[in-house]
């Protein structure tokens, strides 16, 4: 009872729940246009997912998985389903989650073994290995990856995480309820989670696997993959947060019709990449002037990467404006020193120096 009085008066005067606002790209999060100015770029259509095994740098695309190989991508191997992410499985071994739910292990101590948390699992966004275990990220069990601007105007919180023992195969849930988990990180004494609908980080405990704990909350973007850094971690942030999404999200008429009535492309929602067709919102004189995109514009897809401390704590960030090129970061890997990052939108993956990330002061303007 008092539950739905408070949400009432949260809709009657705009806060809480009912709040449209984002936070500012502040601090650390300050906008830059890192990603634009990386001169190495390695285009991959429909590049996903990221992983180093055995000093190489893996990448997942539709049905296959590719190797770094100079400045060109070699076909490492083709799978019977979209590849929907990997991870190095140690020892030389490389993990492939597959669409279906069904994760094949190649190489290692492993090799040739086939895994799935359980029958109903069909929404795989992110896959970890370490001690002997699998980690699976089921980002809906309403919805398929490829759905997940359906999953997030439909407000679903239907995702779980599950742990796979490497010698059994037996699965066991260590969370449910979360808000569209995209990505895992191995943390000393738990499993760190990014829900991606509630924009944090949570930390999932290995004592009491029912219990969540907030790392980090309100981040102005909606957060993906997770991957270590060489002092930290990295976050592929794969689109921006706007006013006018976060206040369609709590209009539930206007969504349903929308869904119902209008061609998915053109949704008010998030997107890997926008402005490629007119018939897109957001293209009016707040965006563009005199056909030119402002870099500065509320648009429905950037390029956005977060490094994170010890404690996923964010300490520098990496952008790519309303303008550019690199919009829709869904994988990162640090590799011969150097970071990686993989741009779904654009289709391409950009290498940046540690040089290249030391002066990040932001745009000045």
């Amino acid at each position: 009872m008092i539950a739905a009085l408070i949400r009432t008066l949260d809709n009657l005067v705009g806060r809480g729940e009912a709040a449209v606002t984002v936070p500012p790209l502040d601090g650390a999060l300050r906008p830059n246009r890192k990603l634009d100015e990386a001169t190495d770029r390695y285009p991959l259509a429909d590049v996903d997912c990221l992983t180093v095994v055995d000093e190489a740098l893996l990448a997942s695309a539709g049905n296959a998985v590719y190797q770094l190989d100079g400045q060109e991508w070699q076909q490492r191997g083709d799978y019977e389903a979209e590849v929907a992410c990997i991870a190095s499985a140690g020892d030389g071994g490389l993990a492939v989650a597959l669409a279906t739910g069904e994760i094949v292990m190649e190489g290692g101590g492993f090799d040739g073994r086939r895994y799935n948390a359980g029958v109903d699992i069909r929404c795989v966004t992110a896959i970890a290995v370490s001690g002997g275990a699998l980690y699976v990220a089921n980002g809906s069990a309403d919805n398929f990856a490829d759905e997940w601007q359906l999953d997030l105007l439909q407000r679903n919180a239907s995702g779980s995480l599950w742990r796979i023992d490497l010698d059994s195969g037996e699965g066991t849930q260590l969370a449910d309820g979360l808000a569209w988990p995209a990505g895992i990180a191995i943390y000393s004494d738990g499993v760190v989670v990014s829900e991606a609908w509630k924009h944090r980080l949570v930390r999932v405990g290995p004592g009491n696997p029912g219990t969540t704990q907030v790392l980090y909350a309100d981040l102005p973007g909606y957060p993906g993959r997770l991957s270590p850094a060489d002092d930290g971690y990295w976050l592929a942030v794969f689109a921006p947060r706007s006013q006018l999404v976060e206040f369609v999200l709590r209009e539930p008429g206007y969504r349903d019709r929308m869904v119902e009535e209008v061609p998915q492309p053109f949704w008010i929602a998030p997107k890997l990449r926008s402005g490629q067709s007119f018939y897109e919102p957001l293209q009016g004189g707040g965006v563009k002037h005199l056909g030119i995109v402002k870099p500065w514009a509320p648009a429905m897809s950037a390029g956005f990467c977060v490094r994170l401390d010890r404690d996923f704590q964010p300490d520098l960030s990496l952008h790519s404006r309303a303008d550019g090129q690199t919009h829709g970061v869904t994988g990162i890997a640090e590799h011969a020193g150097r970071v990686f990052a993989a741009a779904r939108g654009h289709g391409v993956v950009i290498a940046l120096s540690s040089g290249d990330l030391a002066d990040d002061r932001g745009d000045e303007q």
